[in-house]
């Protein structure tokens, strides 16, 4: 049966090339890197070879981020690191009955430019960062001893311009299979519900491959089981394959009153494929479908099981603080929690294929999105990503749109871009017929899209980034032109925030303007021109406020919706700014997941509960008697507020707005009074905190899975005697962990942060740091202690617990191989 074994443990790693592989080589006393004069040749990917001063690393891993470099030769909108090359190394070894399998090594992502060897052979080159890939290499592997897998990975070229990270940065398995056995993507799943709702036709492609060198007899048994764990239908076929061939067999199964997958109720279904030969089970995959019904409308927008959905969404890097790019399956699932208690229900993947765990927590969340290729690109390579990207995410409910690319100002209005973007749009077809295709177009949209149209080509959504310089009249003006053709907004708002920061100081000498800044940032409050604060008044020429931005969509039925840039701040990108800082400011909450005050604009506009928001913070010593600015985000009809018992007046919410005081400061509390239909539903207060005091630890989880990859996200507060946080604060921390754990990283979401992720000691930003701990597959209580000079210090246990239960933080059921050291030869035991 299949077996699959996760690699993502004891790799060690050497920053920077390797210039002699002639370790244990043919002709190695003549050359010093021989590996290509004979098969097997690769020193560097052999037992034996000296890796004893390569440091140990766990996958996922993003070496440009654990170097630290920070210089300001690498241009800020790359995250002023420096990148370069690394290799990674591997050993393993297999069980005896290994030699009957077939062995495939799976990598969901390495940025970027990889070369793997296996046991001295090369087995394959990649150079996409973010397309998955696998390897077959079960004729260069044995079990009669240990096996050694090397990888070199080239991070030195980009492919983005935003930070991109270097290294294995995904997780990688080995999988052990028969024969005859399902492909590697083997399945696809269109499921499709009656009008009525009573049943769905569930149909089922199967490809199977077969390397016995006669040919088979066997069954294909396809199982599903419903949300409920319980069997929903199943389909058995019969047929023949011939000796060292491959082909796909078509199954329907029907399912009486289907759950349908939604975003308020996204149930899932599983596909248990099973083949059988001579009456015994050989091989079994599991595939993990919703059911539903996608529509877009060019009157009624998008429509959801046949019901009206605005798309309230986001456009996301793959970044987090602690971790950069080497973003743990648990901590995407915290991501995605954040944005779904903001309101947000869509997600896009700008500006690339996305980890896999994404999806998965999209799927489990109800969270839909639109799934984007890296490049507009009609080559061979650019073609090959796109069916890669393809056929690896087309069963998940949560995807709607294919993305065929970002704003590709060389081709979009040329006739190349016409043949380049038909020809993926007919590939994309072809591979999955359910979902319709996607472009995120900017500049002018009418004359592009008249160009495309008179060159025959069509396509199915339009996606429209931003508002062609703040034309609010765009998508009205569209529709009227091509009033039978669907759109969304793709890429909106570009608002501009920094958590926690609503004045100039005195340290806002190194907010260094880009001369690009300076050109086309817009700073609508001329009293904080050249500080991005918290009020999110800053944006660029083509960007808008929140408030700008989502009235524009929800405006108007035939607007699908849209998706704001972006979700979270991200490395890179600095603009306005230029060295020191190092991290985005678009992002509705900052690098570490932590609400900025937009988050709740958002949230009141995109959520039915109450909300009511009150900024800034009231720690303004020294300003006593100047006049603060004070907003409130609210979905209430009116807020009125108060400073130390006296009324500051009541204010109407604007529905597309804010409520606004100018309140002299004066410490005490300040206390915002949420009113509907003159009915008081809720309060917000804010006051004046008194000295650092303590450090508070706290986390949404206290209990993990002990399987070397759950991840616990820890928030640090400095905090007054009182238990407030002190939103000021900068406090230097260090942290400690006991137990069954390790520090994986630390963020604090200070875009001009030189700090080291990977460091035991994080400054405070506004009062918040974050601190990431992962399970080292042991059961028992993980003890994360903070402290730091005059301050009470902080303690959290967080239970690891054994289980065979599937994580949240693992896409499969880790079964982990035996290490078996560095690689070094020992004189007693051959190092086994």
């Amino acid at each position: 049966m299949r077996q699959t074994w996760s690699l993502n443990t004891d790799w060690k790693f050497c920053y920077g090339d390797i210039t002699e592989t002639n370790y244990d080589a043919v002709h190695k006393e003549r050359y010093r890197q021989p590996h290509w004069i004979k098969s097997g040749n690769h020193g560097v990917a052999k037992w034996g070879y000296d890796d004893s001063d390569w440091i140990d690393v766990h996958i996922p891993h993003d070496f440009v981020l654990e170097n630290a470099e920070y210089d300001p030769q690498v241009p800020a909108s790359h995250g002023s690191l420096k990148k370069g090359i690394g290799w990674y190394r591997r050993t393993f070894k297999l069980p005896v009955d290994a030699v009957e399998k077939r062995i495939c090594i799976e990598f969901d992502g390495v940025f970027r430019n990889s070369s793997v060897w296996v046991n001295g052979h090369y087995v394959g080159a990649h150079l996409s960062g973010y397309t998955s890939f696998a390897y077959d290499i079960t004729e260069v592997v044995h079990a009669e001893e240990p096996n050694v897998v090397a990888v070199r990975v080239d991070a030195s070229e980009f492919e983005g311009w935003w930070y991109e990270g270097g290294g294995i940065y995904r997780d990688v398995r080995l999988v052990l299979t028969d024969s005859l056995r399902i492909q590697q993507r083997g399945t696809f799943v269109k499921a499709k519900p009656d009008p009525d709702g009573e049943k769905a036709l569930v149909v089922i492609e199967t490809e199977v491959a077969s390397h016995y060198e006669q040919a088979i007899s066997f069954e294909l048994h396809s199982i599903i089981m419903g949300p409920d764990g319980k069997p929903a239908g199943k389909s058995v076929v019969s047929t023949v394959i011939s000796a060292d061939d491959t082909m796909t067999l078509t199954q329907s199964v029907v399912i009486q009153e289907p759950l349908l997958w939604s975003i308020d109720s996204p149930e899932l279904y599983s596909l248990k494929s099973t083949l059988v030969k001579g009456g015994e089970a050989v091989d079994t995959y599991e595939t993990v479908f919703g059911i539903r019904t996608i529509v877009f409308d060019a009157e009624r927008g998008f429509l959801l099981n046949g019901q009206q959905v605005k798309l309230k969404g986001v456009c996301c890097h793959e970044d987090h603080a602690g971790v950069g790019m080497a973003v743990p399956a648990a901590v995407n699932e915290f991501r995605i929690r954040r944005l779904k208690e903001m309101g947000c229900n869509a997600y896009r993947t700008s500006h690339n294929p996305p980890s896999p765990s994404i999806l998965e927590a999209c799927d489990r969340l109800g969270m839909v999105v639109i799934d984007e290729v890296r490049q507009t690109d009609a080559t061979n390579e650019g073609l090959s990503q796109l069916t890669s990207l393809i056929q690896r995410d087309r069963n998940h409910p949560s995807i709607i749109l294919w993305s065929l690319g970002n704003e590709e100002m060389n081709i979009q209005g040329k006739a190349s871009g016409v043949r380049i973007l038909h020809a993926m749009q007919k590939l994309a077809h072809k591979l999955d017929p359910t979902r319709k295709c996607t472009y995120g177009m900017n500049a002018d949209w009418l004359p592009i899209t008249r160009y495309h149209e008179e060159n025959g080509f069509h396509i199915d959504v339009h996606g429209f980034n931003y508002m062609m310089r703040r034309n609010w009249d765009a998508y009205n003006q569209f529709h009227k032109a091509y009033p039978d053709k669907p759109f969304i907004g793709t890429e909106n708002a570009s608002t501009l925030s920094t958590r926690g920061v609503y004045r100039k100081s005195s340290t806002d000498c190194s907010l260094n303007l880009s001369e690009h800044g300076k050109v086309t940032a817009i700073w609508s409050n001329p009293k904080r021109e050249g500080l991005v604060s918290a009020y999110g008044e800053t944006y660029p020429l083509w960007g808008a406020q929140p408030e700008e931005a989502w009235k524009a969509a929800e405006e108007y039925d035939f607007v699908g919706g849209l998706f704001v840039w972006t979700g979270f701040d991200y490395r890179g990108e600095t603009f306005p700014y230029e060295w020191p800082s190092v991290i985005s400011r678009y992002g509705i909450m900052d690098l570490c997941g932590f609400p900025k005050d937009i988050y709740y604009y958002y949230q009141a506009r995109w959520t039915s509960r109450p909300v009511l928001h009150l900024f800034p913070h009231w720690n303004w010593a020294g300003s006593e008697g100047e006049m603060v600015d004070v907003w409130a985000f609210s979905n209430m009809d009116e807020v009125e507020l108060f400073l130390n018992g006296n009324s500051a007046g009541r204010r109407t919410v604007p529905e597309h707005g804010h409520a606004e005081w100018q309140v002299a400061y004066e410490a005490g509390e300040l206390m915002a009074c949420g009113y509907r239909n003159n009915q008081l539903v809720l309060t917000e207060v804010v006051a004046t905190t008194g000295e650092p005091a303590q450090i508070l630890l706290s986390s949404e989880r206290t209990v993990l899975i002990a399987d070397h990859e759950d991840v616990c996200i820890i928030q640090a507060a400095i905090a007054d005697a009182a238990g407030r946080i002190v939103p000021n604060a900068d406090t230097l921390m260090t942290f400690s962990v006991e137990g069954p754990g390790q520090l994986m990283g630390t963020g604090n979401g200070n875009p001009e942060s030189h700090e080291d992720d990977k460091s035991a000691c994080r400054s405070a930003f506004q009062g918040l740091c974050q601190v990431l701990v992962r399970t080292n597959g042991a059961g028992g209580d993980i003890r994360l202690i903070a402290q730091a000079e005059g301050v009470k210090r902080g303690e959290i246990v967080i239970h690891s617990e054994t289980s065979n239960k599937r994580s949240i933080a693992s896409a499969l059921k880790h079964a982990e191989l035996l290490p078996t050291g560095t690689g070094q030869r020992d004189a007693a035991d051959g190092g086994v």
